[in-house]
């Protein structure tokens, strides 16, 4: 409450009324009583005391020695909110110029992070521009000799299979030409003692004769059956010595050349593979270092961002 503010005080003299109401009294004559009979002629007259004022001024005394007392108590309080309310303004003032200078910062931090962002994102395209480049030409060479390797692998393949499957079938041609051989043993032998009793006993032995001629037809018949090669052996034993002995060192000639073959085009297979695999190893090994700058820049975005947030509230 300010000290010029209007307060009440009671006024200390009297009022019109009071003084006209007053002034009635007074113009009314006094008379005097009548004496009692009882009371003697010479009794004392009675003294009428005049009411005192006093009770009154004092209670308007006291009235306005608490109305100054309220009064002072109430200016105090009020000049003790102004001053609250003049410390809450300027709180509130540093309030706001803080909240402007955070965004002022905020912003700054903003485009700071934000320009940090396309810097490493320029350096990340640059660095996996250049090892596209720098790999490219011998990824599509690789691709070119995995493609010629695979055909290769193929080829070899099939070869392998060709020829082991020709390897099969002369290993079952030498056993049966092993087997007939066998078969013929007894027979020439048998052969030789008949033409020595042929020489005596012709026409004894016309049927014996012509049972081994059957049994000959017979093993002629079997031969051909073999691909041909009865018919070298009917002819004579040296013969079938000399095409065994051939077959012997076809044979050779034939695991010489698919032991060779299959070891130096493995040995170039397993060197190709191996560059091929060490290429793609160093790839990855580049892509996972990408990998993981990209999440270390990833985590330093996501505390930026934290901290830009912390410091908003």
């Amino acid at each position: 409450m300010r000290r010029d503010d209007d307060v009440e005080i009671p006024s200390m003299t009297l009022d019109q009324d009071e003084v006209s109401e007053r002034r009635q009294k007074s113009d009314v004559p006094k008379t005097r009583p009548t004496p009692s009979p009882a009371k003697p002629a010479h009794a004392p007259a009675v003294v009428h005391k005049k009411q005192s004022l006093f009770g009154i001024y004092l209670l308007l005394f006291l009235i306005l020695v608490f109305s100054a007392a309220a009064g002072f108590w109430l200016w105090q309080q009020n000049q003790q909110l102004r001053n609250e309310l003049y410390g809450a303004k300027s709180e509130i003032e540093n309030l706001d110029h803080q909240l402007l200078a955070a965004d002022v910062s905020a912003n700054e931090q903003g485009q700071t992070v934000e320009q940090t962002l396309k810097t490493h994102e320029s350096e990340i395209r640059k660095l996996w521009g250049v090892s596209y480049d720098r790999n490219r030409k011998t990824i599509a060479e690789n691709s070119d000799a995995v493609d010629l390797l695979k055909q290769q692998i193929k080829t070899l393949k099939s070869d392998l299979s060709t020829q082991a499957k020709r390897i099969a079938y002369q290993d079952d041609a030498f056993s049966d030409l092993e087997a007939a051989y066998n078969k013929l043993l007894p027979t020439v032998a048998e052969m030789d003692g008949l033409t020595k009793e042929l020489s005596t006993q012709v026409k004894s032995q016309s049927d014996k004769i012509q049972q081994q001629s059957v049994q000959l037809t017979r093993v002629d018949e079997n031969l051909n059956e073999q691909k041909g090669a009865t018919q070298a052996l009917a002819l004579s034993i040296e013969s079938v010595s000399q095409e065994l002995s051939r077959l012997q060192n076809q044979l050779n000639t034939v695991e010489e050349k698919a032991s060779t073959s299959n070891a130096s085009d493995l040995t170039q297979v397993q060197q190709t593979l191996k560059q091929q695999q060490e290429a793609i190893q160093s790839s990855d090994a580049f892509r996972s270092q990408v990998n993981a700058e990209i999440i270390r820049l990833r985590k330093q975005i996501n505390q930026l961002m934290l901290e830009q947030q912390l410091n908003a509230q």
